[in-house]
């Protein structure tokens, strides 16, 4: 192991990689600690969904930057691959709350997202099986849909490496050295690294990680399951992603043969240790999936289910993430609270981080991170999104 680093990020997830691969690319050198492997937390169960929908701007912003890493992957890191499969995917709302999604639309094309408003014709033609639309508003971004997080994380990893950065698994984290309020150094299970700053990319476990230099974050753990189904064979044409509010539902095609699905209603959480859960999903959630995605389409009455799992949320009060210097001047970062949203964002994380642990003088411009600041929480100025259900909004 190195003895010293400029920067030691801890979590090698989608944040951790991408922070080290920003940073790195700005010259500094980078040591990114992960207690298990790549991937190994949130984003190996990412259900990886890739939309742009959100009702900020800045969030959409990010989602908007992080497709285009996605759809040029290999270019924008020199080499390896996401697996991102374009789907297209819609909005699907009640037709009371038409006018909200309008406003959010208009928003999302002022700030660069190619999406739209469409008719239910329009929604039956894209998707010939769904179920009758005409009680539904819908908005439609055809160039979205999903990735392979396992991939993708260790396409950040690789590109880091590239770039000097040392990559250390199976190795945690033990203890944060401080002097005079600043960070000073990092203890793991194989040896002490020198360094003025580390980057908290732990996500569930960032609480634990905080804890060591007496920061309290409010991040907690969270189980959510996903289903997953095998189309009939009438129905094999791989369908649009989605995000339905009149069923409560996300879902995506996965390959030529399968459906996944899960809930988009915060309140299916579960609080859970995250190194001792139950990683299946429940016979009783996969029930429910099945009702609702038959709602959806019809053709699903006769779908196989083939099982699924569960993975882990890192959840704040206001489902956004905690990005920032904690406090200010110490050199402990934080990136961690994504609350379901942190696969899709990944990318501008990444420089986000950078921005913030370089001190730049002339921030990405489209990456504000103002609104993820710590101090929210006691100035009870949390994050709000337009929607009943914060896991979309």
């Amino acid at each position: 192991m190195i003895s010293s680093a400029d920067v030691v990020v801890i979590g090698a997830g989608i944040t951790g990689t991408s922070a080290a691969f920003q940073l790195a690319q700005r010259g500094l050198r980078v040591a990114l600690v992960e207690k298990k492997f790549i991937a190994a937390g949130s984003t190996g169960k990412s259900s990886a969904i890739i939309r742009q929908h959100y009702s900020n701007a800045i969030t959409a912003r990010m989602a908007l930057y992080s497709l285009r890493v996605f759809q040029n992957f290999a270019d924008v890191l020199g080499g390896g691959d996401a697996g991102f499969v374009t789907t297209g995917f819609a909005i699907l709302v009640a037709a009371k709350d038409r006018a909200g999604l309008i406003e959010n639309v208009a928003m999302q094309k002022r700030v660069g997202v190619n999406t739209r408003i469409i008719s239910s014709d329009e929604l039956r033609e894209l998707n010939p099986g769904i179920a009758e639309t005409r009680d539904i508003a819908s908005a439609y971004e055809p160039e979205s849909g999903y990735s392979d997080p396992a991939s993708s994380a260790t396409g950040f990893a690789d590109a880091a490496k590239r770039l000097g950065t040392q990559v250390y698994q199976e190795t945690r984290v033990i203890g944060i050295e401080m002097s005079g309020g600043r960070v000073i150094g990092v203890k793991t299970t194989n040896g002490m690294i020198a360094t003025g700053a580390v980057v908290n990319c732990a996500n569930a476990w960032a609480p634990e990680i905080g804890a060591m230099v007496g920061v309290n974050l409010p991040v907690q753990a969270e189980r959510h399951q996903v289903a997953t189904f095998q189309r009939p064979a009438d129905f094999r044409a791989p369908h649009f992603t989605a995000g339905d509010f009149i069923n409560n539902i996300y879902y995506r095609p996965e390959g030529a043969l399968l459906t996944l699905a899960g809930s988009i209603d915060p309140h299916h959480g579960t609080p859970i240790d995250p190194d001792n859960y139950n990683e299946s999903a429940d016979y009783e959630f996969i029930e429910d999936m099945a009702t609702r995605i038959r709602n959806r389409y019809p053709v699903m009455e006769r779908a196989f289910s083939k099982g699924g799992w569960s993975g882990i949320y890192g959840v704040t009060p206001d489902w956004h993430p905690i990005i920032d210097e904690i406090p200010a001047g110490s050199g402990f970062f934080v990136a961690a609270g994504f609350s379901g949203h942190g696969y899709k964002l990944g990318p501008a994380v990444g420089v986000m981080i950078a921005d913030l642990v370089t001190r730049a003088s002339a921030p990405t411009a489209e990456l504000d991170r103002a609104l993820f600041r710590y101090a929210r929480f006691a100035e009870n100025t949390p994050v709000r999104g337009k929607y009943e259900y914060s896991i979309v909004g």
